[in-house]
C-alpha cells in the first residue's frame, strides 16, 4: 500500500492537496509528448472518478505527430499571457522538472502570481528547480515514464482499474519514453506493461509505427551537416537561423517532427560515437540543445557538462535538452569544452563508476 512506500510523504501531500480541491488544472511540459498527454488524460479520468474538475492545458503548441494520439482533443492548448489560474483550486503539473518548461521564458512572472500551495508535480526526470521549490508537494522518482509513476502511485495500491481507453494512454506514454523498450531498463516497467494489456490495450495497434517520408528527408538532410568529433566521440549538428528558413520552406513550420529516426537512431547507434548533439540557433537569442547517448556503457552526464558550460539543462541521464543564453557559437565552444573536461576526469575514474 501506499503508506509502506517511501514516497508516501509526497504522495500523501498530494492527496491531500486534491482531496481539499474542487478543481484540478492539469498542465502538460514541453515538449508535448505522449507520456505528458496520456498521465494528464488518465489524470482527468481519475479526478473524474472523485467528483472533481478537471481540465488539461498545454500553453505551448501540440505538435501534428500528436494530433492522432487517442482523445488529444481534450488536452486545450491555451495563451499563457491571458489564461486565469484563479478560478482553479488545484494545479498539476505533469512529466516535468524545470518551471520553464510548463510556462516557458517568462516563468517567473507567472509563479509569483500563483499560490505555491496549489501546486503539485508528477515528474519521472531528473529533479530540477520545481522540486526545490516544492518539496513534499512533488512526486519525483527516476522511472520508465510519468505515466508509470501515476500509475504505482495513485492507482495501483488503491486497487484502481482505469478502463481500456484510459490503460491506452498510459500504455502508449509507456511505449514513447521507453522507445518500445530500447531505453534503459527501469524496474516495473514490463509488468506495468503487463497490467495495461490485461486492463484491455491493444498491444499490435499501439505499436505501429509509420513514419512521413519528410522523416526520412530530414535525415539525409541532417546526416550531411553532422560533425563527428572522434577525440570524444561524439556527433554535433548545429541548427543555424538560415537553416532553420530551409527547413521551414522545405517540411513546414513544424520541421522539428521530422528528426525521429535522426534522434533516436543515428545519435544513439552509430558505431564509435557514444553522445549524440543538436545545437538549435532560436530566433529568441538562445540556442536549444538536444542530446542522445547510448544506454550502455561507462557514459558521463551530458546534463552535467552542458549545466558546467552555462546551459539550463534537464531530462533524462541519456536523453534531455537545455537552453544557452548566448551564441551558436558561444554554445558549441562550450559544451565541448566541458564534454572534454569532464572526459579527462572519467577517464581516470574506475571502471563502472558514472561521472
Amino acid at each position: 500500500m501506499i503508506h509502506n512506500d517511501p514516497r508516501s510523504d509526497s504522495a500523501s501531500s498530494i492527496l491531500q492537496c486534491i482531496e481539499r480541491a474542487r478543481s484540478v488544472l492539469i498542465v502538460v511540459s514541453r515538449p508535448v509528448d505522449p507520456d505528458c498527454v496520456g498521465t494528464a488524460l488518465a489524470a482527468q479520468w481519475w479526478l473524474a472518478q472523485q467528483g472533481k474538475q478537471s481540465c488539461g492545458v498545454s500553453f505551448f503548441e501540440i505538435p501534428p505527430s500528436m494530433h492522432t494520439f487517442p482523445d488529444i482533443d481534450a488536452i486545450e492548448v491555451m495563451p499563457l499571457e491571458t489564461f486565469a489560474f484563479e478560478p482553479w483550486n488545484a494545479i498539476m503539473l505533469v512529466d516535468g522538472s524545470s518551471w520553464s518548461q510548463f510556462f516557458g521564458l517568462s516563468w517567473r512572472d507567472v509563479i509569483q502570481h500563483l499560490d505555491m500551495n496549489s501546486i503539485i508535480n508528477i515528474d519521472h526526470h531528473q529533479p530540477d528547480d520545481i522540486c526545490a521549490a516544492l518539496s513534499r508537494r512533488c512526486l519525483n522518482r527516476t522511472t520508465s515514464s510519468t505515466a508509470q509513476l501515476f500509475y504505482e502511485t495513485f492507482l495501483a495500491p488503491f486497487h484502481i482499474k482505469p478502463p481500456a481507453r484510459v490503460a491506452e494512454y498510459l500504455y502508449r506514454a509507456l511505449l514513447y519514453d521507453t522507445r518500445h523498450f530500447r531505453n534503459e531498463y527501469h524496474k516495473g516497467m514490463y509488468l506495468f506493461a503487463e497490467k495495461l494489456i490485461e486492463l484491455g490495450v491493444d498491444h499490435a495497434q499501439a505499436v505501429e509505427v509509420s513514419y512521413d517520408r519528410k522523416v526520412f528527408d530530414f535525415f539525409i538532410w541532417a546526416l550531411t551537416r553532422t560533425k563527428y568529433i572522434a577525440d570524444i566521440e561524439a556527433t554535433l549538428l548545429t541548427i543555424t537561423d538560415e537553416d532553420i528558413r530551409e527547413l521551414e520552406r522545405t517540411f513546414g513550420p513544424s520541421w522539428t517532427d521530422c528528426d525521429t529516426v535522426y534522434k533516436e537512431v543515428f545519435l544513439r547507434q552509430t558505431e564509435g560515437y557514444a553522445y549524440g548533439l543538436i545545437l538549435t540557433q532560436n530566433r529568441d537569442g538562445t540556442v536549444k540543445l538536444s542530446w542522445r547517448t547510448r544506454s550502455t556503457g561507462n557514459r558521463v552526464s551530458i546534463r552535467r557538462c552542458a549545466t558546467a558550460a552555462g546551459f539550463h539543462a534537464g531530462g533524462h541521464y541519456h536523453a534531455g535538452g537545455g537552453v544557452f543564453y548566448g551564441s551558436l557559437r558561444d554554445a558549441e565552444q562550450k559544451l565541448l569544452a566541458a564534454i572534454r573536461e569532464e572526459l579527462a576526469t572519467h577517464r581516470h575514474l574506475p571502471h563502472g563508476t558514472n561521472g
